[in-house]
């Protein structure tokens, strides 16, 4: 059942969506009235004044996005339908309210997948052993040799099936590089070039790594014994021969009788 039952919550949101097709937009815009608010929003966004909340894929195939349309220290929600990177974007309504657009706009069909065979995040597999950075910062603090010092840097380094961090690091960014591609949109494509870019830096800065924790191990060194620890601080305690102070002494007064 189980198999049957992940499926069921990552796509029962579909069958939801598909049965709420019904809803009726509110009417659009007239021509005027839509150029007029278009050329509202690109000068707002020319001075860093439109503000995006959201944004979703109508049933027809467009890109809606609702922002915040500032004038004259107020604000507007306004629906755009269209990149904003590009040059045809145009606005297709104004409201009051965020709510009273999700009324009166398309509903917005279920969002995609990255990778459409990938196991569901309701039924992932076991993950991989790591090491945390912080148990390897750990290890270097207490090193007395380079050996040991190398070895965490090439398990900080390692590739294969127990990755170290960096190299677990590097298939976040080329994953999210991925993903800022197939949003099929300028700014995701400008956004996948540049996590791309910082993978492949972070891959020579691994392999970099990995060539000195080589080196490091290769000089078989020890920190000399000049470098003694430091004893813990600890408060005196008293003599087992100490006596103990005195009790205070009893009150001796007399109670008077009545």
């Amino acid at each position: 059942m189980w198999p049957h039952l992940a499926f069921w919550a990552d796509y029962g949101s579909v069958a939801a969506d598909l049965a709420d097709q019904h809803h009726q937009p509110g009417p659009q815009l007239s021509t005027e009235d839509k150029h007029l608010w278009t050329e509202k929003a690109r000068a707002a966004r020319r001075r860093c004044e439109l503000d995006p909340i959201k944004s979703w894929y109508a049933a027809d195939g467009r890109l809606i996005t609702l922002a915040y349309l500032v004038q004259d220290d107020a604000s507007t929600v306004i629906a755009l339908a269209g990149d904003l990177d590009t040059a045809s974007w145009e606005v297709i309504g104004h409201y009051g309210h965020e709510s009273t657009a999700s009324q009166a706009l398309p509903r917005a069909v279920p969002p995609g997948v990255l990778r459409p065979d990938a196991a569901s995040r309701f039924n992932r597999p076991e993950p991989t052993p790591e090491r945390p950075v912080q148990e390897l910062l750990q290890e270097v603090i207490e090193a007395r040799t380079a050996g040991e010092v190398s070895e965490a840097l090439l398990t900080a380094t390692q590739q294969g099936y127990e990755a170290g961090p960096l190299v677990r690091l590097e298939r976040l960014l080329d994953t999210a590089a991925s993903f800022s591609y197939a949003l099929d949109t300028v700014r995701g494509q400008q956004l996948g070039a540049r996590l791309d870019a910082l993978g492949r830096q972070l891959a020579f800065l691994t392999r970099e790594v990995h060539d000195a924790a080589e080196d490091l191990a290769a000089t078989v060194g020890v920190l000399p014994p000049y470098r003694t620890p430091v004893p813990p601080r600890i408060r005196p305690r008293p003599a087992l021969t100490t006596t103990p102070p005195a009790s205070p002494p009893r009150s001796t007064a007399v109670t008077r009788r009545a």
